[in-house]
């Protein structure tokens, strides 16, 4: 499938924003355009796509695991904690024809299985970690059109941010991060997590990165703020895998809230995908 075929699919989603958008949550919509540039990285790379399973870890209204389910991905296991967010994803999925089983023949192989899960991640806010804005008032990070550049596997990062004393994720247990599914139960995990601007949410970003790697058995993407970089990077080698910048993006932040003080803003992004396993010619997999 071409950019622009997917592009124009998913311009086509009812809902892509949040009704009643959480702050807390630090909910923002993952526009079409951002999305179609996830997940044809995602295809090229053969980490989602016909015969492969994925998790959307904070799903919110449903928009990668959408675009996951238009590429041919064998299942998409949707999962948020929020049971308004699921409602808006699983009625777009609906009128996208997607998931729905009574109208699916038992031999049909491009049938997407779908599935809605609701689960609240657990996190202990991190004290050694100070926050560097927020999303929209012309300080932080949100998510709305999004424009990808070319790949990058370096740039400047936060140069101050400590390193994680963080075990590895294969050893943390299906239950300890609330996520009651076990370690590697899908290919690929896709996550848009909050950066942690909020009370209580510093270093969430980290936390939902951690429990994806736990949940894939190939590998995860997951956007965080461009000045975050170095840290991100240094942290996923801790773990023990391999971590690339695939794209950076900037994301035209409407104006959601009460306390954004811009009409749009432009903030910088990483997507960085994490390899867990890596296939070698013949369909073998090595470990990293």
């Amino acid at each position: 499938m071409k950019l622009k075929h997917l592009q124009s699919a998913l311009s086509s989603v009812p809902t892509p924003q949040f009704t009643e958008p959480n702050i807390t949550l630090e909910q923002y919509a993952t526009s079409p355009e951002l999305t179609s540039y996830i997940i044809y990285a995602a295809l090229q790379n053969e980490d989602i796509g016909y015969g492969k399973s994925v998790l959307d870890l904070g799903s919110g209204t449903g928009m990668l695991s959408i675009g996951s389910a238009i590429v041919g991905s064998s299942s998409v296991l949707l999962v948020d904690c929020d049971e308004g967010a699921l409602s808006i994803a699983k009625e777009n999925m609906n009128e996208m024809g997607l998931g729905d089983v009574e109208e699916v023949e038992d031999d049909d192989d491009e049938f997407c299985q779908v599935e809605y899960m609701l689960a609240k991640l657990k996190h202990t806010p991190r004290k050694d970690i100070v926050g560097t804005g927020g999303r929209g008032g012309g300080k932080g990070r949100g998510r709305g059109k999004g424009r990808a550049n070319s790949r990058s596997n370096g740039g400047r990062g936060n140069k101050g941010a400590p390193a994680l004393p963080l075990q590895p994720p294969q050893k943390i247990g299906p239950l300890d991060d609330g996520i009651p599914l076990a370690s590697n139960c899908v290919d690929t995990c896709i996550t848009n997590p909050p950066f942690g601007t909020k009370p209580g949410n510093a270093g969430i970003d980290i936390t939902f990165l951690r429990t994806a790697v736990r949940l894939a058995r190939r590998s995860v993407y997951s956007f965080h703020k461009s000045s975050t970089r170095e840290y991100l990077l240094k942290t996923i080698e801790s773990w023990g895998y391999q971590g690339e910048v695939v794209a950076a993006m900037k994301f035209d932040i409407p104006k959601l809230y009460k306390f954004h003080s811009k009409d749009n803003v432009d903030v910088d992004v990483d997507l960085i995908r994490v390899i867990i396993n890596e296939e070698k010619e013949g369909g073998e997999e090595s470990q990293e």
